[in-house]
This record gives structure tokens, sequence and C-alpha cells, in this order.
């Protein structure tokens, strides 16, 4: 049995580069242990109060199901903490909207050639920065909305991507957000995104 005890590395998380695309997830890590060179899924964050929470990973299995990092990026890992995995389209809306990404968290892209930045964090802090990515979108998307409609033009890169944003950060059912949808929908004059009214006929 792995001794938790020794330091843990970071060697890769459970979610694969291609299903992250323009999100963010909070992903259970792939941890490696020193003096041991096997592979362990953590199935729980706090693995170190459970030691059935890790199972050894097949490191061809691990690259299929999940993603390894570069051994030029093996961070170390607390027990506790998941890799928060976002996308690159992710990353350059925030930057668009003005909305500071690694404000809580530190972030790093994983290579060059891979477009995921990852940070590490427990579940309070990934909801608590979910929570301020969705306010401070919020407030940029209303910012670019009523600039766009003062001069009767379509909404910036800025409100477009602060929208992105709130889809991905904000409740997925959330009257605020169908609002600002259809709200930008309209400015942009995306019609079809619009609902169709419901038109009763009488007899």
């Amino acid at each position: 049995m792995v001794d938790l005890r020794m330091p843990a590395t970071l060697r890769g998380f459970h979610v694969s580069v291609v299903d992250i695309g323009d999100q963010m997830h909070l992903c259970h890590p792939v941890l490696s242990f020193e003096n041991d060179n096997a592979l362990y899924l953590a199935h729980k964050l706090d693995w170190l109060n459970d030691p059935n929470a890790l199972a050894i990973a097949d490191p061809s299995e691990a690259a299929s199901l999940g993603t390894l990092l570069p051994t030029t990026c093996s961070p170390p890992i607390a027990s506790g903490l998941g890799v928060v995995a976002a996308g690159a389209s992710f990353v350059r809306a925030a930057e668009c909207a003005g909305v500071q990404l690694d404000q809580q968290i530190a972030f790093a892209q994983i290579a060059q050639d891979v477009p995921v930045w990852i940070g590490m964090a427990s579940p309070a802090a990934y909801v608590a920065l979910r929570t301020r990515l969705a306010e401070d979108a919020r407030g940029a998307f209303d910012k670019a909305l009523a600039g766009a409609a003062a001069n009767d033009t379509y909404l910036t890169d800025q409100g477009n991507a602060a929208l992105l944003l709130l889809r991905r950060c904000g409740p997925t059912r959330c009257d605020d957000l169908a609002i600002r949808q259809l709200a930008g929908a309209r400015q942009n004059g995306e019609l079809d995104l619009l609902p169709t009214p419901a038109y009763s006929v009488r007899p």
C-alpha cells in the first residue's frame, strides 16, 4: 500500500483536453508519491483520510480517459485539492471581458501546444471562483449592453465574451441569465435566438 505520508505530485487529471473546450471544470487528480512509481487516481479529493479513495491507474488508460501532464509540469499537490482545468476559449473570454481569472487561484498552461490552463483548489474555493467570475461577467456584460444600446450597435467582443463566461459560470436556470441572453441576441440582431411569440386565435 502506498505511504500517504509521502509528498504527492500532480501527474494529471481525469478529464480529457477535448472534453474541456470552452468550459472550466474541477477535476479529480492523478497522483504519484515519492519513492513510488505507480500512478493513482483520487476518487475523492480528501484522499489522505480515506486510503480507499486512491486507485492504481494504468498510464495508457489514464492518458486515454483523462489528461497526463508533461514531466515539466508536475507540481506538488495536497490532499483536499482538485485540479481546476480551463479551456483556451474560456481563458480568452475572461481576458477579453476584462475579468481576472487568477485572482484567487494561480493558473498555468499545461504546455504551449495544449490549450488548457490548470490550477489547484478546494471545492469551496472553486465554488467561490465561479461565483466571482459570474458576478464580474454580469457587470461587464451589463456595461457593454448599455453602451451598445446607447450607440445602436452590436455588442462588443467584450460583451459577447462576458456573456459566454456568464453561461459557463452562472446557474444553468436563472432568470437574470435568460434575460441577458435574450437581450444580447436582440442587440446582435440574432432574431433566430429569440423566442417565438405565442398568438391566440379567436373563433
